[in-house]
């Protein structure tokens, strides 16, 4: 037999040592799936909103731009917020789905493409449905503002005056949470809100949502007004918050 230098073993030793600890993942996940298992996917992260799964609404979106002030589009806008509020819930536990995620569409009819979005819902077992829009109008009017369902749950309720709080705190919106009439809302079986975010036709507002710092803000607003609802929620089933009559007049669209 061939005797080997001593740092020639050595060193074949290290070699051995490396091959087996880079096969043992792959050894490991040959052996799970003959035993009929998969390997793990990783735990969601931990924290104030984990096991929530949240449908989030840019809306409108493709041949439907929404409201148009100066060339810009509540579209854009709505999608850009969607997905900077998705990874801030997604970091506090939440597993997030965005009805869309570029400037596309569901149906050529406004009712069947708002239909297919809801439906997300039920095909995801949501717990919650957030849809952000912008507003505009002929007034010199102003401020973010959230809708629940007229009539609708205590929940609904609940969750739209959590994020409307928010909004007042890290907006200068005086507007309370108010109840509405919208198909969303009506149809939507579990808690749902439309979240306003302002008004294109404000200059000063449009110009304030077309920034990242300011978009970001209503972002944290909203989720953090998510994680408010469950917290009171869990305190106050059945309930909702206090809710000050609305100083201002109603937004007259969604």
């Amino acid at each position: 037999m061939r005797k080997f230098p001593l740092p020639q073993a050595v060193l074949l030793g290290l070699v051995a040592a490396v091959l087996v600890a880079a096969a043992w993942p792959l050894w490991k996940g040959l052996r799970a799936s003959r035993e009929g298992g998969e390997p793990q996917a990783p735990e969601p992260a931990p924290g104030p909103l984990a096991g929530l799964v949240i449908v989030v609404d840019p809306g409108h979106g493709g041949w439907d731009p929404g409201a148009v002030v100066a060339g810009v589009k509540e579209k854009d806008l709505t999608l850009q917020v969607a997905h900077v509020l998705k990874e801030i819930l997604e970091a506090r536990g939440a597993r997030v789905v965005l009805t869309r995620t570029d400037d596309t569409h569901y149906s050529r009819t406004v009712r069947e493409d708002l239909r297919q979005r809801v439906a997300l819902v039920g095909e995801h077992q949501a717990d919650l449905f957030l849809s952000l829009h912008a507003n505009q109008d002929r007034c010199h009017c102003w401020g973010a503002q959230t809708f629940y369902q007229k009539g609708g749950s205590a929940e609904g309720k609940a969750l739209a005056i959590s994020i409307q709080n928010r909004l007042r705190e890290r907006t200068d919106t005086t507007r309370y949470a108010l109840p509405g009439d919208y198909f969303v809302l009506r149809t939507t079986e579990v808690p749902a809100v439309i979240v306003e975010m302002g008004f294109l036709s404000n200059a000063a507002e449009r110009g304030r949502m077309q920034q990242p710092e300011y978009q970001r803000t209503i972002a944290e607003a909203i989720a953090d007004g998510v994680v408010d609802y469950r917290a009171y929620i869990s305190r106050h089933p059945g309930t909702a918050p206090e809710n000050p009559a609305d100083p201002g007049e109603a937004s007259p669209r969604s």
